[in-house]
């Protein structure tokens, strides 16, 4: 299974939208917020279209369940967020985390469960994790003697 959270929140501070360090951040706590895994570092990029009314800042951050992107259009005040997971979370605390950096209350929000017929299991089978461990470490060893 996999669920995914989207959120547009209107009515931010443009300024808000346009701070790089603090979109980035937002990205950077995000994983932790609502429970998950980073598993890479946030990528942040400041978009120019042909209508520059349409630019604003996109990123994501990878969660080792899926991701969590952000694209923020300071011209219209709204941002967009979205949650995408195989491991459940609080939608009340991810919503909340939002609504507290973008300082806004008028919040639409979309929830979809999907892969309903995954054959991921919500926990894995103690043996093939073992084994799955046992190459990870091996392939982890044989890189650092080369």
């Amino acid at each position: 299974m996999l669920v995914h959270l989207m959120l547009e929140l209107y009515n931010c501070a443009p300024e808000t939208l346009n701070s790089e360090p603090l979109l980035r951040r937002v990205l950077d706590q995000y994983p932790d917020r609502v429970g998950m895994e980073k598993v890479s570092p946030v990528h942040l990029y400041d978009i120019e279209t042909s209508n520059p009314l349409d630019a604003g800042m996109s990123g994501f951050v990878v969660i080792a369940q899926s991701h969590i992107s952000l694209h923020a259009w300071p011209e219209y005040g709204e941002v967009d967020i979205d949650i995408c997971s195989c491991k459940e979370f609080s939608q009340e605390d991810a919503i909340a985390f939002a609504k507290e950096v973008f300082k806004t209350d008028d919040v639409e929000s979309h929830f979809i469960v999907r892969a309903t017929r995954s054959l991921r299991p919500d926990e894995p089978d103690p043996k093939r994790l073992e084994a799955a461990m046992e190459a990870r470490r091996a392939k982890k060893a044989a890189a650092e003697v080369r």
